[in-house]
């Protein structure tokens, strides 16, 4: 996987192929899903706040709920050299709101092999919590005060760090110490793949490869891709088992009307999808729920994806990570965080279940 275009008639061709998808996936995005009601309403939630130091705390890009202690994550690197990882740990007080009691350092990056896992999702299942990073190249973006010359180079050059393309599961005890870590790639799985191999040497805010969601059910792990967004809407929907990805792996497929998974939770009848733009399309954000079967279109299609209401950002925020904190027969309860808000800006929501009115 070449980091950088040097041949500029490949390159021209990657400009037109992505000018050609940034345009169907706009156009894509203003068509209603076929399988929910092509109008929902917009939740309204609960805005709660965290307390303690937050680090990075403008990035806040995901969330779960361990042990019954709330677990975020950025999707940029601290530290004194902008490489170091982590996850913390927050309680819940007495108020509602969160409070830091722990960080835990899950990958210390270094100029070689990148400084950032890009921290996108997490899914736990029982004592494991698993971290994913985005498996995405990047590109930088253009500067307003920056010359041709300048916004030239950024729009020629694709940068590609190996810290990225990190899956963590982290078995964690009572006491929320990390008691064994393992790790492994899907670098190789994206690369052999005779559809996902299309789409490795594309920015994933370009429609490339860019994972963003993770949820774990019945001893599987299930990613969901904000990239590559197929035709006719379709997203993939990554089924494995950790311990041997490359053997057990499934591609699934849900149509989100144009829109990539910005993240997934597990719940008890299937999972919830945090839906939005693939780029800078301007495109609601949405939250569904999934019943976990393909739903691509065939004589076995057995899929069923249900709109459950629109998500409003705040100013400057994109809606990036959804914890399930509990579920009852009548609803969910969750909370949402957002990226590129101060503290992730979290709300907490109840969000009626698929059939009952909201």
């Amino acid at each position: 996987m070449s980091p950088c275009c040097t041949d500029w008639l490949a390159y021209a061709r990657t400009l037109k192929c992505n000018l050609i998808l940034s345009t169907a996936l706009a156009a894509a995005a203003q068509l209603p899903l076929s399988t929910a009601a092509a109008a929902a309403e917009t939740a309204t939630g609960r805005s709660v706040t965290f307390h303690g130091e937050i680090l990075a705390d403008s990035d806040i890009s995901a969330a779960s709920l361990l042990h019954g202690m709330l677990v975020i994550g950025a999707d940029e690197a601290v530290g004194a050299k902008a490489n170091e990882n982590y996850i913390q740990l927050l309680k819940q007080d007495e108020s509602g709101n969160y409070r830091t009691v722990s960080n835990i350092l899950v990958y210390r990056g270094d100029k070689q092999s990148g400084q950032e896992l890009d921290i996108e999702g997490f899914a736990v299942d029982g004592d494991r919590l698993y971290v994913i990073g985005s498996h995405s190249l990047a590109r930088k973006r253009f500067k307003e005060s920056g010359s041709y010359e300048e916004n030239l180079k950024r729009l020629t050059q694709v940068k590609q760090e190996n810290s990225r393309y990190q899956l963590f599961r982290l078995t964690m005890d009572a006491t929320n110490q990390v008691t064994g870590r393992d790790r492994i790639s899907l670098a190789a799985i994206f690369n052999n793949d005779p559809l996902l191999s299309r789409f490795t040497t594309i920015p994933g805010k370009e429609n490339g490869i860019d994972i963003e969601g993770i949820a774990a059910k019945d001893g599987l792990l299930y990613l969901g891709f904000r990239g590559p967004v197929l035709r006719d809407g379709y997203v993939p929907v990554m089924q494995l088992a950790f311990e041997h990805p490359a053997e057990s792996y499934k591609l699934l497929f849900v149509n989100l009307a144009g829109r990539g998974i910005r993240d997934m939770a597990a719940v008890s009848d299937g999972f919830l999808i945090l839906a939005g733009p693939v780029g800078d399309e301007q495109v609601s954000y949405q939250l569904l729920h999934w019943n976990g079967q393909d739903c691509l279109t065939g004589n076995n299609h057995t899929g069923k994806l249900q709109l459950l209401t629109e998500i409003t950002p705040p100013a400057g925020g994109k809606a990036e990570g959804v914890a399930l904190l509990s579920e009852t027969a009548q609803a969910y309860e969750l909370l949402i965080v957002f990226d590129g808000a101060r503290n992730g800006a979290p709300v907490r929501h109840t969000i009626k279940r698929p059939g009952l009115k909201q």
